[in-house]
């Protein structure tokens, strides 16, 4: 369980977080929506703490994380970035297994059980074909794959994702999005910024809208895409079709 109790952030003078406070359960893949800029980048980054919030608490089955070391707090949370950027020859292998080290004591070496977990990181998103490949040779889609894969390898209970199928096709997005599923099931608590409104709708079990820096709605996914939220949030007048929803702009 991820437990976010009034936590702020500012950049400068700029206000970019006000008093969030929300829990997440653990097991479930929790969305998380807002117009650009509303701050969702941000509160990933405060939790896995590349952001130190300002004022708040982060705690995790009621550990205080802002207390734990970075390699205590990387055990426990991994964080998979917007369209990564890796530009140092790396292979694809070796960068998944970069996930392994904080599981490790300081000097331990890497083991037969490191290892595959790594493979099956690779196998879980497709990404085993790759595994010679230097990364920066590898097209934004495959790169956002292998990060996903080098946050299973890292075996966190919490897993944050920014936009993970921004760079990817229908087939790949599909499949990311079952794996997150999947993940859950095996009682990983899920985390994802989420552009594609349908996609959340689809796949989170909870969903958190952010708007102005704070929290519009958390809840059940049933209860997020009301007209009112959708009008007021993000400036659309959601129809629904089918199982789909489709969105009209509003006038400004």
């Amino acid at each position: 369980m991820l437990t976010i109790d009034r936590l702020s952030f500012a950049f400068g003078r700029r206000q970019v977080l006000r008093d969030i406070t929300v829990t997440y359960d653990a097991a479930r893949l929790h969305g998380l929506i807002g117009p650009n800029g509303c701050g969702k980048t941000t509160l990933l980054k405060n939790i896995c703490r590349l952001y130190p919030p300002r004022r708040g608490r982060l705690a995790i089955n009621g550990r205080d994380c802002l207390a734990m070391n970075r390699r205590q707090l990387s055990a426990l949370v991994s964080l998979v970035p917007q369209n990564p950027q890796i530009n140092f020859p790396i292979s694809v292998y070796d960068l998944v297994l970069m996930g392994r080290f904080p599981r490790l004591r300081r000097f331990q070496p890497l083991g037969s059980r490191d290892r595959e977990i790594v493979e099956q990181a690779l196998e879980a998103t497709n990404t085993a074909h790759l595994r010679q490949r230097s990364v920066t040779e590898i097209s934004g889609g495959e790169a956002q794959l292998v990060m996903i894969a080098r946050a299973l390898a890292t075996e966190a209970s919490i897993i944050l994702l920014d936009e993970p199928t921004a760079s990817l096709d229908i087939c790949n997005t599909l499949a990311v999005m079952e794996l997150l599923q999947s993940l859950k099931e095996q009682g990983k608590t899920i985390l994802a910024a989420i552009h594609d409104l349908n996609q959340a709708r689809r796949f989170c079990d909870t969903i958190t809208i952010l708007a102005g820096g704070g929290i519009y709605y958390h809840g059940p996914t049933a209860g997020a895409f009301s007209p009112e939220a959708m009008k007021e949030v993000f400036h659309v007048l959601p129809v629904k079709t089918a199982n789909l929803l489709e969105f009209h702009s509003l006038p400004r």
